[in-house]
Protein backbone atom coordinates (compact mmCIF):
# COMPACT_ATOMS: atom_id res chain seq x y z
CA UNK A 1 0.00 0.00 0.00
CA UNK A 2 0.99 3.46 -0.70
CA UNK A 3 1.17 5.27 2.24
CA UNK A 4 -0.37 9.12 2.42
CA UNK A 5 3.40 9.93 2.40
CA UNK A 6 4.65 8.04 -0.88
CA UNK A 7 1.41 9.44 -2.92
CA UNK A 8 2.31 13.21 -1.44
CA UNK A 9 6.21 13.16 -2.17
CA UNK A 10 5.59 12.18 -5.64
CA UNK A 11 6.52 14.50 -8.48
CA UNK A 12 2.97 14.37 -10.16
CA UNK A 13 1.18 14.68 -7.60
CA UNK A 14 2.84 18.02 -6.49
CA UNK A 15 2.96 19.11 -10.36
CA UNK A 16 -1.09 18.82 -9.88
CA UNK A 17 -0.92 20.97 -6.51
CA UNK A 18 1.10 23.86 -7.99
CA UNK A 19 -1.09 23.98 -11.35
CA UNK A 20 -4.08 24.29 -9.37
CA UNK A 21 -3.14 26.87 -6.81
CA UNK A 22 -1.97 29.20 -9.43
CA UNK A 23 -5.43 28.66 -11.06
CA UNK A 24 -6.85 29.77 -8.03
CA UNK A 25 -4.81 32.57 -7.99
CA UNK A 26 -5.62 33.76 -11.32
CA UNK A 27 -8.96 33.52 -10.47
CA UNK A 28 -8.58 35.48 -7.24
CA UNK A 29 -6.94 38.57 -9.05
CA UNK A 30 -10.04 38.52 -12.13
CA UNK A 31 -12.52 38.56 -9.01
CA UNK A 32 -10.82 41.65 -7.57
CA UNK A 33 -10.13 43.50 -10.57
CA UNK A 34 -13.80 42.85 -11.83
CA UNK A 35 -15.34 44.07 -8.87
CA UNK A 36 -12.93 47.28 -9.12
CA UNK A 37 -14.79 48.39 -12.61
CA UNK A 38 -18.30 50.09 -12.94
CA UNK A 39 -21.18 48.49 -15.05
CA UNK A 40 -19.53 49.97 -18.33
CA UNK A 41 -16.29 48.18 -16.91
CA UNK A 42 -13.82 51.37 -16.18
CA UNK A 43 -12.02 51.43 -13.29
CA UNK A 44 -14.12 52.99 -10.00
CA UNK A 45 -11.35 55.30 -8.67
CA UNK A 46 -10.86 54.60 -4.54
CA UNK A 47 -11.63 58.21 -2.80
CA UNK A 48 -8.25 59.13 -1.64
CA UNK A 49 -7.70 58.52 2.63
CA UNK A 50 -7.57 61.66 4.52
CA UNK A 51 -3.56 60.71 5.35
CA UNK A 52 -3.14 60.84 1.78
CA UNK A 53 -4.97 64.14 0.94
CA UNK A 54 -2.93 65.78 4.03
CA UNK A 55 0.20 64.53 2.21
CA UNK A 56 -0.70 65.97 -1.41
CA UNK A 57 1.82 69.09 -2.09
CA UNK A 58 -1.22 70.01 -4.97
CA UNK A 59 -3.17 72.76 -4.27
CA UNK A 60 -6.85 72.94 -5.10
CA UNK A 61 -7.89 74.28 -8.43
CA UNK A 62 -10.20 77.28 -7.69
CA UNK A 63 -13.30 77.55 -10.35
CA UNK A 64 -13.98 80.63 -12.10
CA UNK A 65 -16.82 81.97 -11.09
CA UNK A 66 -20.00 82.04 -12.59
CA UNK A 67 -21.02 85.22 -14.40
CA UNK A 68 -24.09 86.53 -13.92
CA UNK A 69 -26.90 86.76 -16.50
CA UNK A 70 -26.57 90.53 -16.55
CA UNK A 71 -22.91 90.65 -17.19
CA UNK A 72 -22.86 88.18 -19.82
CA UNK A 73 -25.68 89.88 -21.84
CA UNK A 74 -24.38 93.62 -21.18
CA UNK A 75 -20.96 93.88 -22.36
CA UNK A 76 -18.42 97.09 -21.08
CA UNK A 77 -17.85 99.48 -23.35
CA UNK A 78 -14.22 100.43 -23.64
CA UNK A 79 -13.47 104.19 -22.05
CA UNK A 80 -11.20 106.03 -25.19
CA UNK A 81 -8.02 107.43 -23.87
CA UNK A 82 -7.30 111.28 -24.81
CA UNK A 83 -3.98 112.44 -26.10
CA UNK A 84 -2.76 115.76 -26.01
CA UNK A 85 -0.15 117.43 -28.56
CA UNK A 86 1.43 120.66 -26.99
CA UNK A 87 3.39 122.47 -29.53
CA UNK A 88 6.44 124.34 -28.77
CA UNK A 89 10.10 125.41 -29.17
CA UNK A 90 12.21 122.60 -28.50
CA UNK A 91 13.61 122.12 -24.97
CA UNK A 92 10.52 123.68 -23.70
CA UNK A 93 9.40 122.27 -19.92
CA UNK A 94 5.90 121.38 -19.88
CA UNK A 95 4.19 121.47 -16.50
CA UNK A 96 -0.07 120.99 -16.31
CA UNK A 97 -2.10 121.59 -13.36
CA UNK A 98 1.40 122.36 -11.09
CA UNK A 99 2.44 118.59 -12.91
CA UNK A 100 5.78 118.08 -14.85
CA UNK A 101 5.00 116.16 -18.23
CA UNK A 102 8.31 116.76 -20.17
CA UNK A 103 10.10 118.73 -22.32
CA UNK A 104 9.29 119.01 -26.15
CA UNK A 105 11.67 117.31 -28.41
CA UNK A 106 13.77 118.14 -31.27
CA UNK A 107 10.38 118.78 -33.67
CA UNK A 108 8.72 121.02 -31.04
CA UNK A 109 5.85 118.04 -29.56
CA UNK A 110 4.97 116.89 -26.84
CA UNK A 111 2.40 113.97 -26.71
CA UNK A 112 0.76 113.42 -23.28
CA UNK A 113 -2.30 110.65 -22.13
CA UNK A 114 -4.06 110.34 -19.82
CA UNK A 115 -5.45 114.54 -19.23
CA UNK A 116 -8.89 114.56 -18.09
CA UNK A 117 -11.17 116.66 -20.38
CA UNK A 118 -11.64 119.85 -19.48
CA UNK A 119 -9.91 123.46 -18.91
CA UNK A 120 -6.45 122.83 -17.82
CA UNK A 121 -3.16 125.01 -16.32
CA UNK A 122 -0.69 124.85 -18.49
CA UNK A 123 3.24 126.36 -17.43
CA UNK A 124 5.77 126.38 -20.64
CA UNK A 125 9.37 127.54 -19.92
CA UNK A 126 12.31 127.56 -22.29
CA UNK A 127 15.38 129.42 -22.98
CA UNK A 128 15.38 132.39 -24.68
CA UNK A 129 11.76 132.63 -24.20
CA UNK A 130 9.71 134.50 -22.49
CA UNK A 131 7.77 132.08 -19.21
CA UNK A 132 4.10 131.29 -20.84
CA UNK A 133 1.79 130.40 -18.37
CA UNK A 134 -2.22 130.20 -19.66
CA UNK A 135 -4.89 127.68 -19.83
CA UNK A 136 -6.17 125.60 -22.70
CA UNK A 137 -9.33 123.70 -22.76
CA UNK A 138 -8.95 119.71 -22.98
CA UNK A 139 -11.00 117.82 -25.46
CA UNK A 140 -12.63 114.20 -24.97
CA UNK A 141 -10.00 112.68 -27.24
CA UNK A 142 -6.99 113.96 -29.40
CA UNK A 143 -6.39 117.54 -28.77
CA UNK A 144 -3.38 119.77 -30.07
CA UNK A 145 -2.48 123.00 -28.40
CA UNK A 146 0.06 125.36 -29.50
CA UNK A 147 1.82 127.59 -26.93
CA UNK A 148 2.26 130.98 -27.79
CA UNK A 149 5.39 131.86 -26.38
CA UNK A 150 7.08 135.04 -27.68
CA UNK A 151 11.18 135.53 -27.49
CA UNK A 152 13.00 137.29 -24.91
CA UNK A 153 14.67 140.31 -26.28
CA UNK A 154 17.97 139.85 -27.35
CA UNK A 155 20.21 141.67 -24.56
CA UNK A 156 22.60 144.52 -25.26
CA UNK A 157 25.82 145.33 -24.27
CA UNK A 158 28.08 148.77 -22.78
CA UNK A 159 31.84 149.07 -23.91
CA UNK A 160 33.68 151.31 -21.62
CA UNK A 161 36.65 153.06 -21.89
CA UNK A 162 38.27 155.25 -19.14
CA UNK A 163 41.13 157.24 -18.95
CA UNK A 164 42.49 157.17 -15.37
CA UNK A 165 44.01 153.70 -13.36
CA UNK A 166 42.35 152.32 -10.74
CA UNK A 167 38.95 154.24 -11.25
CA UNK A 168 35.36 152.24 -9.97
CA UNK A 169 32.88 152.21 -12.19
CA UNK A 170 29.09 151.35 -10.83
CA UNK A 171 26.81 150.04 -13.06
CA UNK A 172 22.80 150.34 -11.83
CA UNK A 173 24.26 150.95 -8.29
CA UNK A 174 25.15 147.68 -7.74
CA UNK A 175 27.68 146.30 -10.57
CA UNK A 176 31.26 147.04 -9.44
CA UNK A 177 34.12 147.06 -12.00
CA UNK A 178 37.65 148.60 -12.42
CA UNK A 179 38.30 148.89 -16.28
CA UNK A 180 41.99 149.13 -17.01
CA UNK A 181 42.73 152.70 -18.27
CA UNK A 182 42.62 153.02 -22.49
CA UNK A 183 41.46 149.39 -23.09
CA UNK A 184 37.43 148.41 -23.90
CA UNK A 185 35.52 146.54 -21.25
CA UNK A 186 32.94 144.88 -22.15
CA UNK A 187 29.28 144.41 -19.64
CA UNK A 188 27.17 141.86 -21.63
CA UNK A 189 23.52 140.09 -20.54
CA UNK A 190 22.22 143.70 -19.99
CA UNK A 191 18.48 144.42 -20.81
CA UNK A 192 16.85 146.98 -22.97
CA UNK A 193 16.19 150.12 -21.49
CA UNK A 194 18.31 153.23 -19.46
CA UNK A 195 20.89 152.17 -17.49
CA UNK A 196 23.02 154.55 -14.83
CA UNK A 197 26.79 154.50 -14.91
CA UNK A 198 28.69 156.05 -12.42
CA UNK A 199 32.72 156.69 -12.24
CA UNK A 200 35.08 157.89 -9.07
CA UNK A 201 38.36 158.26 -8.29
CA UNK A 202 39.97 160.61 -5.08
CA UNK A 203 41.00 163.66 -6.33
CA UNK A 204 38.65 163.37 -9.35
CA UNK A 205 35.86 164.70 -10.30
CA UNK A 206 32.88 162.36 -9.92
CA UNK A 207 31.66 160.94 -13.89
CA UNK A 208 27.91 160.26 -14.03
CA UNK A 209 25.91 159.28 -17.31
CA UNK A 210 22.37 157.75 -18.27
CA UNK A 211 23.47 154.84 -21.15
CA UNK A 212 20.29 153.75 -23.17
CA UNK A 213 21.01 149.87 -24.63
CA UNK A 214 19.27 148.61 -27.52
CA UNK A 215 18.44 144.79 -28.06
CA UNK A 216 21.32 143.18 -29.70
CA UNK A 217 23.75 146.30 -29.91
CA UNK A 218 26.50 147.34 -28.17
CA UNK A 219 26.57 150.34 -27.29
CA UNK A 220 30.26 152.80 -26.85
CA UNK A 221 30.68 155.00 -23.93
CA UNK A 222 33.81 157.04 -23.16
CA UNK A 223 34.26 157.92 -19.24
CA UNK A 224 36.68 161.06 -19.02
CA UNK A 225 37.66 161.66 -15.18
CA UNK A 226 39.05 165.26 -14.34
CA UNK A 227 40.87 166.04 -11.54
CA UNK A 228 38.87 168.12 -8.85
CA UNK A 229 40.43 171.68 -10.05
CA UNK A 230 38.19 174.04 -8.61
CA UNK A 231 40.28 176.41 -6.46
CA UNK A 232 39.80 177.01 -2.74
CA UNK A 233 37.01 179.31 -3.05
CA UNK A 234 35.58 182.21 0.12
CA UNK A 235 31.66 183.06 -0.01
CA UNK A 236 31.08 186.73 0.45
CA UNK A 237 27.52 187.38 1.19
CA UNK A 238 25.55 190.51 -0.46
CA UNK A 239 25.50 193.79 1.18
CA UNK A 240 26.22 197.29 1.13
CA UNK A 241 29.97 198.80 1.21
CA UNK A 242 31.34 201.92 0.79
CA UNK A 243 33.52 201.87 -2.59
CA UNK A 244 35.98 204.36 -3.10
CA UNK A 245 38.56 206.84 -0.98
CA UNK A 246 37.91 210.48 -1.30
CA UNK A 247 41.36 210.77 0.25
CA UNK A 248 42.79 208.57 -2.65
CA UNK A 249 43.85 209.48 -6.05
CA UNK A 250 41.42 211.31 -8.14
CA UNK A 251 40.08 207.86 -9.97
CA UNK A 252 39.04 206.67 -6.29
CA UNK A 253 36.69 209.64 -5.86
CA UNK A 254 33.98 210.14 -4.53
CA UNK A 255 33.16 207.30 -2.34
CA UNK A 256 29.74 206.07 -2.58
CA UNK A 257 27.56 203.14 -1.28
CA UNK A 258 27.20 200.10 -3.61
CA UNK A 259 25.29 196.69 -2.85
CA UNK A 260 26.80 193.85 -4.45
CA UNK A 261 25.34 190.09 -4.72
CA UNK A 262 26.42 186.91 -2.98
CA UNK A 263 29.13 185.73 -5.13
CA UNK A 264 32.56 182.98 -4.18
CA UNK A 265 36.04 184.53 -4.72
CA UNK A 266 38.95 182.83 -4.89
CA UNK A 267 41.44 182.28 -1.53
CA UNK A 268 44.33 183.44 -3.83
CA UNK A 269 45.53 184.03 -7.36
CA UNK A 270 45.45 181.20 -10.10
CA UNK A 271 48.99 179.41 -9.62
CA UNK A 272 51.24 178.21 -11.92
CA UNK A 273 50.45 174.38 -11.37
CA UNK A 274 46.77 175.14 -12.10
CA UNK A 275 47.42 177.18 -15.02
CA UNK A 276 49.44 174.37 -16.47
CA UNK A 277 46.31 172.20 -16.79
CA UNK A 278 44.22 174.66 -19.04
CA UNK A 279 47.69 175.20 -21.09
CA UNK A 280 48.39 171.50 -21.53
CA UNK A 281 44.42 171.06 -22.39
CA UNK A 282 43.42 173.78 -24.77
CA UNK A 283 47.10 174.24 -26.68
CA UNK A 284 46.59 177.91 -25.17
CA UNK A 285 49.90 179.73 -25.77
CA UNK A 286 51.72 179.25 -22.66
CA UNK A 287 52.87 182.60 -20.31
CA UNK A 288 56.40 184.02 -21.89
CA UNK A 289 58.51 186.48 -20.82
CA UNK A 290 61.68 187.18 -18.92
CA UNK A 291 62.11 186.87 -14.97
CA UNK A 292 59.12 184.58 -14.25
CA UNK A 293 57.95 183.03 -17.52
CA UNK A 294 57.67 179.25 -18.47
CA UNK A 295 60.21 177.60 -21.07
CA UNK A 296 58.12 176.33 -23.82
CA UNK A 297 55.35 174.77 -21.64
CA UNK A 298 57.33 174.25 -18.05
CA UNK A 299 57.54 176.80 -15.67
CA UNK A 300 59.84 177.55 -13.32
CA UNK A 301 60.93 175.21 -10.76
CA UNK A 302 59.39 175.32 -7.31
CA UNK A 303 57.21 177.81 -8.27
CA UNK A 304 54.51 175.32 -8.73
CA UNK A 305 51.70 177.37 -6.47
CA UNK A 306 53.08 180.88 -7.07
CA UNK A 307 50.81 183.18 -9.02
CA UNK A 308 51.17 182.88 -12.51
CA UNK A 309 51.58 185.92 -14.43
CA UNK A 310 52.92 186.96 -17.97
CA UNK A 311 48.87 186.41 -18.66
CA UNK A 312 46.76 188.92 -20.66
CA UNK A 313 42.99 189.75 -20.05
CA UNK A 314 41.90 187.74 -22.90
CA UNK A 315 44.18 184.38 -21.44
CA UNK A 316 42.36 184.94 -17.95
CA UNK A 317 39.63 185.20 -19.58
CA UNK A 318 39.84 182.32 -21.98
CA UNK A 319 40.65 179.91 -18.45
CA UNK A 320 37.51 181.42 -16.85
CA UNK A 321 36.06 179.89 -19.69
CA UNK A 322 37.88 176.33 -19.70
CA UNK A 323 37.26 175.69 -15.71
CA UNK A 324 33.78 176.50 -16.04
CA UNK A 325 33.91 173.76 -18.90
CA UNK A 326 35.69 171.37 -17.15
CA UNK A 327 33.60 171.86 -13.28
CA UNK A 328 30.24 173.21 -13.97
CA UNK A 329 30.42 175.90 -12.19
CA UNK A 330 30.38 179.15 -13.83
CA UNK A 331 33.54 181.24 -13.39
CA UNK A 332 34.59 185.06 -14.64
CA UNK A 333 36.60 187.82 -13.37
CA UNK A 334 35.66 189.78 -10.63
CA UNK A 335 34.25 193.18 -10.93
CA UNK A 336 35.96 195.66 -9.36
CA UNK A 337 32.92 196.06 -7.27
CA UNK A 338 33.28 192.91 -5.87
CA UNK A 339 37.17 192.91 -5.50
CA UNK A 340 37.00 195.59 -3.30
CA UNK A 341 33.91 194.38 -1.42
CA UNK A 342 35.47 191.13 -0.75
CA UNK A 343 39.19 192.79 0.34
CA UNK A 344 37.63 194.89 2.56
CA UNK A 345 35.18 192.93 4.62
CA UNK A 346 36.92 192.62 8.13
CA UNK A 347 35.40 188.91 8.15
CA UNK A 348 37.66 187.66 4.72
CA UNK A 349 40.38 190.09 4.24
CA UNK A 350 42.74 188.39 6.93
CA UNK A 351 41.94 185.29 4.86
CA UNK A 352 43.37 186.15 1.28
CA UNK A 353 46.05 184.54 -0.02
CA UNK A 354 49.26 186.09 -1.29
CA UNK A 355 47.37 190.10 -2.33
CA UNK A 356 49.85 192.52 -3.02
CA UNK A 357 51.95 190.84 -4.67
CA UNK A 358 50.61 190.90 -8.37
CA UNK A 359 48.09 193.07 -10.03
CA UNK A 360 45.15 190.96 -10.59
CA UNK A 361 42.24 192.07 -13.39
CA UNK A 362 38.78 192.69 -13.41
CA UNK A 363 36.17 192.45 -15.85
CA UNK A 364 35.49 196.10 -16.31
CA UNK A 365 36.94 198.36 -18.48
CA UNK A 366 38.64 201.68 -16.92
CA UNK A 367 37.69 205.09 -16.98
CA UNK A 368 38.97 207.68 -14.44
CA UNK A 369 35.59 209.21 -14.15
CA UNK A 370 33.24 206.08 -13.53
CA UNK A 371 32.88 206.53 -9.95
CA UNK A 372 31.17 209.83 -10.75
CA UNK A 373 28.28 208.00 -12.19
CA UNK A 374 27.55 206.24 -8.76
CA UNK A 375 26.09 202.68 -9.91
CA UNK A 376 24.74 201.54 -6.91
CA UNK A 377 23.43 198.09 -7.86
CA UNK A 378 25.69 195.53 -8.47
CA UNK A 379 28.08 197.53 -10.57
CA UNK A 380 29.29 196.27 -13.99
CA UNK A 381 31.86 199.10 -14.77
CA UNK A 382 31.49 201.64 -18.03
CA UNK A 383 30.16 199.87 -21.27
CA UNK A 384 33.80 200.54 -22.69
CA UNK A 385 37.02 202.43 -21.82
CA UNK A 386 38.12 205.41 -22.85
CA UNK A 387 41.43 205.10 -24.98
CA UNK A 388 44.56 205.85 -22.94
CA UNK A 389 48.15 206.77 -24.32
CA UNK A 390 50.65 204.53 -22.25
CA UNK A 391 54.41 202.51 -22.52
CA UNK A 392 53.75 203.16 -25.96
CA UNK A 393 51.09 201.61 -26.14
CA UNK A 394 46.93 203.20 -27.25
CA UNK A 395 43.75 201.53 -26.24
CA UNK A 396 41.13 201.16 -24.21
CA UNK A 397 42.11 199.53 -20.81
CA UNK A 398 41.19 197.00 -18.55
CA UNK A 399 40.82 197.37 -14.61
CA UNK A 400 43.70 195.97 -12.33
CA UNK A 401 43.48 195.92 -8.53
CA UNK A 402 45.52 194.29 -5.86
CA UNK A 403 48.86 196.64 -5.74
CA UNK A 404 52.28 195.56 -7.17
CA UNK A 405 55.00 193.94 -4.88
CA UNK A 406 55.72 195.77 -1.42
CA UNK A 407 53.10 198.52 -2.26
CA UNK A 408 51.94 199.16 1.35
CA UNK A 409 49.19 197.60 3.97
CA UNK A 410 46.46 195.46 2.22
CA UNK A 411 43.21 197.83 3.10
CA UNK A 412 45.12 200.77 2.05
CA UNK A 413 46.06 198.85 -1.35
CA UNK A 414 42.42 197.79 -1.65
CA UNK A 415 41.05 201.12 -3.02
CA UNK A 416 43.71 201.56 -5.29
CA UNK A 417 42.87 201.59 -9.08
CA UNK A 418 44.97 200.54 -12.38
CA UNK A 419 44.41 199.85 -15.66
CA UNK A 420 46.55 198.15 -18.51
CA UNK A 421 45.56 196.43 -22.38
CA UNK A 422 43.76 193.68 -22.22
CA UNK A 423 45.83 191.88 -24.99
CA UNK A 424 49.38 192.52 -22.89
CA UNK A 425 50.98 190.69 -20.33
CA UNK A 426 53.66 191.79 -17.53
CA UNK A 427 55.63 190.18 -14.85
CA UNK A 428 53.44 191.82 -12.05
CA UNK A 429 49.97 191.09 -13.62
CA UNK A 430 47.92 187.79 -12.45
CA UNK A 431 44.45 186.65 -11.82
CA UNK A 432 41.95 185.60 -9.38
CA UNK A 433 38.03 184.41 -10.48
CA UNK A 434 35.09 184.42 -9.25
CA UNK A 435 32.30 181.65 -8.86
CA UNK A 436 28.76 182.92 -9.34
CA UNK A 437 25.99 181.66 -6.81
CA UNK A 438 22.74 181.21 -7.90
CA UNK A 439 20.53 183.94 -6.65
CA UNK A 440 17.66 181.54 -5.23
CA UNK A 441 20.23 180.11 -2.66
CA UNK A 442 20.30 183.66 -1.30
CA UNK A 443 16.48 184.74 -0.92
Amino acid sequence: MFGVGNILNRPAFRNRVWRVGLLLVTALTLICHVSAQDATGREITKPATKKSAEKSDKKPVRQPAKKSAESRSTPKKPVPATKLTISAPPGTLIEIDGSVKGFTGVDGNLTVLGVVAGDRKLTATAEGYELWDGSFSMGMASTRFEVPMKRKPEPGKISLTINELDAVVIVDNHETIRPAPGQPHVLTGLSTGTHQVVATKPKFREWRSSVTVEPGKTTAVKIELKPLIDPEMMLIEEGVFEQGNNSGDRDQRPKHQVFVYAFEISRSEITNRLYKKFVDATGHPPPQGTGYGWYANVYPAGHDDLPVVFVSWDDAVAFCRWLSQETGHKYRLPTEAEWEKAVSTESTSDRFSSIGSVWEWCSDWYDSDYYKLRDRINPQGPLTGKKVKMMGFEGATKVMRGGGFGRGQVLFRARERNHYFPNKSRFDIGFRVVREVPREANK
